[in-house]
């Protein structure tokens, strides 16, 4: 597998047969993707080059491509379809529909979306999710770079080469997933269904917060996050959201929903009585043409009175400042508690570069009064 003789030609007429490879769309657990423009008709799909080094595993990575011929007959709305499969100078690779290059994570980028329009959102890739799940598929590689979003629809991708389970056979073959979605009992390789529950539960976190909920300098303190921290939930996230996310990431997969439509059903009611309690401002730029207002759900709640926003106004401010002046008070606590054992440790380096140095000048001493004790010169 020559991935240097790949990056020289792989823009060439024909280096897939009947395709044009346009440009990199990004990366993941398995490999790298592409977009792609079939000659003959102009249309686009998508492209993902299997990136495995380990011959032995790239010999399981070829026999499971075989399960691609099953999984294109998987025809759903919230699914990114599969269209082909092959090789190519000794590259695996799997032809997908082009769902665009606007995923969930650009859209959070922005910020995280209204309650309604993230139980909407949510529910669609539930579906997809569900629809996988049927047929004994498990993702294994939940996250919203994996989510593509066009034509208000959200589409679940990256799924192809997702480990075809069955009773008898719960373990995971290939990649393990993105530490920050990831599911406690992936890192003992004994992922199922519940892992991708799990990681949904981090989506939706996210989609209303914004951000994930365990963060670390390295992947290993993420990891661990996940295997021992509880959730702290931001005070904008209201129930039946908390209650569904903290039974979707509990550390026992037992504990968890036993489906994805049962996490689906947990969450989808939440958008109608949640949005009595969501902000009246506007969402985002970007957001709202992607995640209409589920059907039949409640209209907005009117904008606070004006005599509402001149009580409301100066009390928002003060607790505001009280909140940021608390934050400057910890910060220059932690930093004066911080000055002695700073100096200390200062103190301790000097004491130990002296010592040294007294034995440095010890030994040199030696050195010098040895041979001349040897030689009988007191």
């Amino acid at each position: 597998m020559d991935w240097e003789h790949f990056y020289r030609h792989y823009r060439n007429p024909g280096f897939i047969p009947g395709y044009e490879i346009l440009n990199k769309l990004g990366s993941g657990v398995f490999g790298e993707v592409y977009k792609l423009r079939k000659t003959s008709i102009g249309k686009f799909y998508a492209v993902k080059f299997l990136r495995v080094e380990d011959e032995a595993l790239r010999n399981a990575v070829v026999r499971e491509l075989e399960s691609v011929k099953l999984l294109a007959q998987v025809d759903h709305p919230n699914l990114v379809s599969i269209e082909d499969q092959g090789e190519v100078e000794g590259i695996p690779y799997i032809v997908m529909s082009y769902a665009g290059d606007r995923t969930l994570k650009r859209v959070l980028e922005d910020g995280p979306l209204p309650a309604n329009q993230a139980a909407d959102c949510f529910g669609q890739i539930c579906a997809g999710v569900e629809a996988l799940h049927e047929r004994s598929i498990v993702h294994f590689d939940l996250k919203p770079a994996n989510i593509y979003l066009k034509d208000a629809i959200a589409r679940v991708g990256d799924y192809g080469l997702s480990k075809l389970v069955s009773q008898t056979q719960h373990s995971l073959s290939f990649g393990r997933g993105t530490p920050y979605y990831m599911a406690p009992e992936m890192l003992k390789r004994r992922g199922d269904h519940r892992s991708d529950i799990y990681s949904l539960g981090v989506i939706l976190f996210e989609c209303l917060c914004g951000e994930v909920p365990f963060r670390g300098d390295t992947e290993w303190e993420v990891l661990r996050k996940h295997e021992s921290e509880e959730i702290r939930f931001p005070a904008a996230v209201v129930e039946p959201f908390r209650s569904a996310i903290r039974q979707a990431m509990a550390k026992a997969p037992e504990d968890r929903f036993s489906s994805v439509a049962a996490l689906r059903q947990a969450v989808t009611p939440a958008a109608p009585t949640s949005r009595a309690k969501a902000t009246a401002a506007a969402p985002p730029p970007g957001i709202a043409e992607h995640f209409p207002p589920a059907p039949g759900a409640a209209p907005p709640v009117a904008a606070a009175s004006p005599a509402a926003h001149l009580v409301l106004g100066p009390v928002r401010l003060v607790v505001e400042g009280v909140r940021q002046a608390a934050g400057i008070g910890w910060a220059i606590l932690v930093a004066l508690v911080q000055i002695p054992l700073r100096l200390l440790a200062w103190a301790l380096h000097v004491a130990v570069f002296l010592v040294m140095v007294l034995i440095f000048f010890i030994v040199l001493h030696l050195l010098f009064k040895i041979p001349l004790i040897l030689v009988g010169i007191p």
